[in-house]
């Protein structure tokens, strides 16, 4: 999708130039048109990847842990293999959310907030 958002750019420019020559109004119509249809081929192209193939919209790293772990999974393996050995990424959080402290979620009293034992 990268290349298709650049594309997205033109749709700006097209308008302005599009008021600019209002005066001559089939160039003004081909502008607003052409303006248009981009915007009209760029949700296209989201909805048929979000259909057919909804991993590519991901990102390159997400894509790439899945790899592995689809090749790690294929693999007819005598025994399972434990999580440790695995050579995945780290989790990360949102640092806008960020995770709640055990503090915050139990009470003193070993009781969860919002909960009764």
């Amino acid at each position: 999708m990268g290349p298709l958002a650049l594309t997205l750019l033109l749709v700006p420019v097209l308008l302005v130039s599009a008021y600019m020559f209002r005066s001559i109004e089939w160039l003004c119509g081909a502008l607003v048109l052409t303006s248009i249809g981009i915007v009209f081929e760029y949700f296209r192209q989201y909805a048929n990847f979000a259909k057919n193939d909804p991993d590519r919209l991901q990102s390159e790293e997400y894509r790439y842990e899945m790899k592995k772990i689809h090749i790690i999974a294929g693999k007819d393996l005598p025994r399972p293999i434990p999580l440790e050995e695995l050579n995945l990424a780290e989790p990360v959080s949102n640092p806008a959310n960020p995770m709640p402290t055990i503090e915050s979620v139990i009470n003193y009293d070993g009781v969860g907030k919002g909960g009764s034992a």
